[in-house]
């Protein structure tokens, strides 16, 4: 697997879903973002967004299963988030 990107911001900032990193294990992918307000590498139940502004507030599986939900995402896309999204199984999830 390669990067998947999530999205973009207004100031250039970008989220990937990758597996290209040390956080990664047996393939399993993390959401890596790199942007002006918020860096690092999450995994499904990390929580994103200000302390100080709880509305923003999201964690990152949440991120990512609305990225996989759009019809335009490939095979290939809905594996790697299906990977990640299963680390947490609380959380939400793709259908089968």
């Amino acid at each position: 697997m390669s990067e998947y990107l999530v999205l973009t911001d207004a100031q250039g900032g970008r989220a990937v879903l990758t597996d290209e990193t040390a956080a990664c294990r047996y393939g399993i992918p993390v959401l890596l973002i790199d942007a002006e307000d918020v860096q690092g590498e999450f995994g499904p139940a990390d929580v994103i967004g200000d302390l100080e502004n709880p509305e923003t507030l999201v964690h990152a599986a949440q991120v990512v299963h609305r990225w996989a939900s759009d019809p335009a995402r490939t095979e290939e896309e809905r594996q790697a988030a299906h990977k990640f999204l299963r680390q947490w199984p609380e959380g939400p999830q793709l259908p089968e």
